[in-house]
């Protein structure tokens, strides 16, 4: 399912995984090349399977190569609330400014790098935020 983009975008939508609205904490690390410092933490605007979409301080060049972790909330089959650790190679695609009086830069991130671990993490966590209902053997 793809979902539409905010009004603040006139481009094309490409997208061709569901991404969901939220807050979670994020960090990016970029081996010093992109980035005002080793590392930014920020959180997220939104999150995909594909990639996050997030408020950083300073402009990031379009194609930089960057680590992502993020910490994301999930729910077990009892309820109970885990805190997964994702990690993932990531290129920055878009950099705009934020375009509010809170300045600095929104910019999507590809992931391109995902190991089967952390996509499994990934559909989950939009699968619960998405609101899809759960396979029947789980």
């Amino acid at each position: 399912m793809v979902e539409k983009r905010g009004t603040d975008w006139g481009g094309r939508e490409r997208r061709r995984s569901t991404r969901v609205d939220a807050r979670v904490a994020l960090q990016l690390s970029g081996a010093g090349k992109g980035l005002p410092a080793d590392t930014v933490t920020t959180e997220s605007i939104n999150v995909g399977t594909e990639g996050v979409y997030c408020l950083v301080p300073h402009f990031v060049a379009p194609l930089t190569k960057l680590m992502v972790t993020m910490v994301l909330p999930l729910k077990g089959k009892r309820g109970q609330v885990k805190n997964e650790v994702m990690k993932a190679d990531g290129v920055v695609v878009r950099c705009q400014p934020a375009g509010d009086k809170s300045g600095g830069y929104r910019i999507a991130c590809f992931f391109s790098g995902l190991t089967d671990e952390a996509r499994a993490v990934l559909d989950e966590y939009v699968r619960q935020h998405a609101g899809e209902p759960r396979d029947a053997e789980e």
